[in-house]
């Protein structure tokens, strides 16, 4: 056996589980996954239905022309990126393959007589970790903190812990807390990249989702600071964006060196994407609507977290879920699931234990992605636990 699988911790959902021991039953309301439950377009879904007869082909590593030109037209129109080229963009199957992929291409191991530093935002999408790993790296964290407003403090990171790095991870919004990085804080990473030589990977699943102002992309920042995309990979999906994790559908967009070697990596274990997926991809990419009626449902259910839970400043810059701060946070979610059948998340599961700290231990990941009646009855729950805790 892989002696590496014994050093990953068990994953957050497997924890919760031994925690509530879930019955299952119908009444349930399930708060924890990150699974939107809006509906998806149906002009998307009709897409696979038109072409299915291509699930008897199989499907090219690389995106169809026109889903190519689909997404190229996402970038420009969103991000101002109007010079992508083919060699700049490649197909993943959903970004959690695509990360832990991107991981493992762009750590050298070799390249140092010491594990090399992957820096990871703490909380954190917990492939970040398991994807380091397994790349023969190490997991230096960098804790984002209600002290610090949950942002990295890049201005007080060791130079040290520079030198030893090979890549910085980026998550904004950010999933859990939903905080967004500025255009001047995605600057100064492109800033430090270049000084030290570090590759950036930026996770931007949920650059879609958003309250306030619109988030910068790393590509964005990249083409500012540097003109050209050099060390910079972001990651797109259509999970969030369009109501669609069941797609398994998304791209990668940057540097040409990194594409070639992710692409390479990729041909000999990656998933492709299905032609009849990739036609639906097409059409998903271009859809706007389904975006704008995404975000206008999500605002109208953090405003009702702040009714009912009568908290101020609970809606985040961006994301889905409700960042909420108890006094215990798995006591709350066992008590939670047994009286009140409504299931969340312990952040400390999505944190790692840094210098005797987790900075997710006093918090829970709620994922508002139910109708807004779900998300009422949820919600009440909640407050009825929180007023006794």
């Amino acid at each position: 056996m892989n002696n590496l699988i014994a050093e990953i911790q068990s994953y957050p959902f497997e924890r919760l589980r031994k925690l509530i021991s879930p019955k299952k039953s119908p009444a349930e309301i399930n708060l924890s996954i990150g699974e939107p439950k809006h509906p998806a377009s149906p002009k998307i879904l009709d897409a696979i239905n038109q072409n299915k007869e291509l699930f008897s082909h199989y499907p090219p590593m690389a995106m169809v022309p026109e889903l190519k030109k689909s997404y190229q037209d996402y970038l420009a129109n969103n991000f101002n990126q109007k010079a992508v080229k083919d060699e700049e963009i490649f197909l993943v199957g959903g970004t959690r393959e695509g990360t832990f992929s991107a991981i493992q291409t762009m750590v050298n191991r070799e390249a140092v007589s010491e594990k090399p530093y992957v820096c990871i935002p703490n909380p954190y999408y917990q492939i970040y970790g398991g994807a380091t790993l397994f790349a023969g790296a190490k997991p230096h964290f960098l804790n984002c903190t209600e002290e610090n407003n949950f942002q990295m403090d890049l201005e007080n990171v060791a130079q040290e812990v520079w030198e030893k790095c090979q890549l910085l991870v980026l998550c904004s919004p950010s999933n859990p807390t939903g905080k967004v990085m500025t255009k001047d804080e995605l600057c100064k990473v492109v800033k430090l990249s270049k000084e030290f030589g570090f590759k950036v990977l930026s996770d931007e699943c949920y650059i879609d989702i958003y309250f306030g102002e619109k988030p910068t992309s790393l590509l964005e920042a990249a083409m500012e600071v540097n003109g050209s995309l050099e060390n910079v990979l972001a990651l797109h999906s259509l999970s969030k964006r369009s109501n669609l994790p069941g797609f398994r559908s998304g791209c990668a967009t940057g540097d040409a060196t990194i594409i070639a070697a992710f692409s390479k990596y990729r041909m000999f274990h990656g998933v492709s994407v299905p032609l009849p997926i990739q036609s639906a991809s097409t059409l998903a990419w271009a859809d706007d609507k389904t975006v704008e009626d995404n975000r206008a449902a999500y605002a109208e259910k953090f405003k009702l977290a702040e009714e009912i839970l009568d908290k101020d400043s609970l809606t985040p810059d961006g994301a889905f879920y409700l960042w909420l701060k108890v006094k215990d946070a798995e006591a709350f979610t066992k008590k939670l699931y047994d009286e009140e059948q409504v299931i969340v998340l312990p952040g400390k599961y999505l944190g790692a234990e840094d210098n005797g700290q987790n900075p997710a231990e006093q918090y829970l990941r709620i994922a508002l992605v139910h109708d807004i009646e779900s998300t009422r009855k949820a919600l009440t729950s909640i407050k009825k636990v929180l007023d006794n805790e």
